[in-house]
């Protein structure tokens, strides 16, 4: 009596030509796309190694993560980057465009350029009249404004 070929292939096939039946059968588009992309990129590797990584989900990675290390998160201004002598000018003026709470700060940073204060003063915010004030009056020699 003879087996018919679909059942000669099952019980004999099978596991000699698992991953070639597996990777037609039961795999989404994406899992295909991770294993050949885990394939280029351990090329360099035995043949043993990449059977077993293949079946850990967890040694799987993209191979654009393994080339660039990921992005800086988004630079959020505070009081102090504004009062760093070390921020860069360009910084500086991002704030006082874009930041109207911390130009007041801007206006103690030793650095500022003369053309970012009277951008600042012409822009105004909280607290820039003061500070302004303070600095005026640090600068014409004045210690202190209560002194009258």
């Amino acid at each position: 009596m003879s087996l018919p070929v679909r059942d000669a292939r099952g019980a004999h096939g099978h596991h000699r030509h698992r991953g070639r039946v597996r990777g037609h059968r039961g795999s989404s588009a994406t899992e295909r796309m991770v294993r050949l992309m885990t394939a280029i990129s351990s090329r360099s590797r035995s043949s043993a190694e990449d059977d077993s990584s293949q079946d850990e989900p967890d040694s799987i990675q993209p191979m654009a993560e393994m080339r660039a290390p990921p992005p800086e998160p988004p630079l959020v201004p505070t009081a102090l980057m504004a009062t760093d002598p070390a921020t860069d000018p360009s910084i500086l003026w991002t704030i006082a465009r874009e930041e109207p709470q911390l130009r007041r700060w801007l206006v103690a940073n030793p650095t500022a350029s003369p053309a970012l204060l009277e951008t600042i003063s012409q822009l105004g915010g909280p607290g820039v009249r003061r500070a302004l004030e303070v600095l005026l009056n640090e600068g014409s020699g004045n210690q202190s404004s209560s002194s009258s």
